[in-house]
């Protein structure tokens, strides 16, 4: 059985949030998130990256203490004013033992124009060459509020970086598709209103959605996995800022996360909560795994169960969700059992001789 990829919790997430301790920016010390994190079993790795030489030390501390390798971490970036915290963020991803850093690119440059394929992909060029001298392997997302909020400019920005010779890593955080199924306004945000075909391809039911797209052209190296619903409950717990820039906190949060489990009452903004709605999460995981393990030379290496305590996530939730992380990681690796045995089973029929042997005496 070929061996499962590892696994990780998103540092954001780390928040056994509960009634009287709703989800906030407050998070408990690094040391008790790596403590809670070991207890259960389920997790391969810390998916952080440290923001100065404190919490490094705590970070290489608790690492140490509870065997739990601080392999992956994320930031967002404006090009044209962050390109020496790129490469400061690198430096600190390779002193904490970090192999993976994820970079999310704002749409905007700093001096106000929307970032253009050909300057993502000359960015991703210069610190792919930046991570390769450090040993850390740099990743592109998929993200709302980033370049890559059209879709549609993935698999060109990819194509344009190939075209140099240099593989382009993908991070795949379907959640930011998967809300946006059923929802005009994000439509018209990703620039793809009246484009009914990338509508339809945010749906990954389709054999050809963006998903399959990716995976199919094997860019995925790392999956973040958020359980979200199509056309999902704004959180009306927490505010962001909306289009209309500088105005304040203008609008509630947008629907980027959805409870794995049904929240008990007082738990969540809204009564209605609907266990179908997470039938595109589920899809998408089985996805993953099926070309993670189909294809031999599969470029996808890690996930990340991405519960995170941000406005149009979980900010001012209620329900436990540090445990809605676990479930959702108990989820995957139930999956990945199960799937790995079908595809064992299937190599096993299709090998040589599988014929003979079926009808020998």
């Amino acid at each position: 059985m070929k061996k499962m990829f590892l696994l990780a919790c998103a540092g954001r997430g780390v928040i056994p949030s509960s009634l009287k301790n709703p989800v906030s920016d407050h998070e408990l010390p690094i040391s008790e998130q790596l403590r809670l994190l070991s207890e259960t079993g389920l997790w391969d790795f810390v998916d952080r990256i440290p923001v100065d030489n404190k919490q490094l030390d705590e970070y290489l501390d608790a690492s140490d203490r509870y065997g739990l390798p601080v392999l992956s971490g994320s930031w967002t970036y404006v090009l044209g004013k962050d390109e020496s915290v790129m490469t400061s963020n690198l430096d600190m991803a390779k002193r904490v033992g970090s192999k993976y850093h994820n970079l999310m690119i704002w749409a905007k440059h700093a001096d106000g124009h929307y970032v253009t394929d050909q300057e993502v992909a000359d960015s991703y060029l210069r610190v792919y060459d930046e991570g390769e001298k450090r040993g850390v392997k740099i990743t592109y997302e998929g993200h709302v509020d980033m370049w890559s909020e059209d879709f549609r400019r993935v698999s060109r920005v990819a194509a344009m970086v190939k075209s140099r010779g240099i593989p382009f890593n993908f991070c795949m955080d379907y959640s930011h598709c998967i809300f946006k199924i059923g929802n005009e306004i994000e439509h018209a945000v990703s620039q793809m209103r009246g484009d009914a075909d990338a509508i339809r391809k945010l749906d990954p039911y389709n054999d050809d959605s963006f998903a399959d797209e990716w995976l199919n052209q094997n860019l995925v190296v790392w999956s973040q996995v958020r359980p979200a619903a199509p056309n999902g409950p704004r959180n009306w717990w927490a505010g962001e800022t909306g289009p209309w820039d500088g105005l304040g906190y203008d609008r509630p949060g947008r629907s980027i996360q959805y409870p794995f489990s049904q929240p008990k009452p007082g738990e969540w903004h809204t009564d209605v909560w609907h266990a179908h709605a997470l039938a595109c999460t589920r899809e998408l995981v089985r996805k993953v795994i099926d070309h993670y393990l189909e294809v031999s030379d599969s470029s996808m290496e890690i996930m990340t169960i991405d519960n995170i305590n941000l406005p149009a996530y979980g900010t001012g939730w209620k329900y436990n969700m540090y445990a809605d992380s676990c479930m959702v990681a108990q989820f995957v690796r139930e999956l990945y059992a199960e799937r790995a045995a079908v595809y064992a089973a299937k190599q096993a029929a299709d090998s040589p001789g599988a014929f003979v042997a079926q009808y020998r005496p």
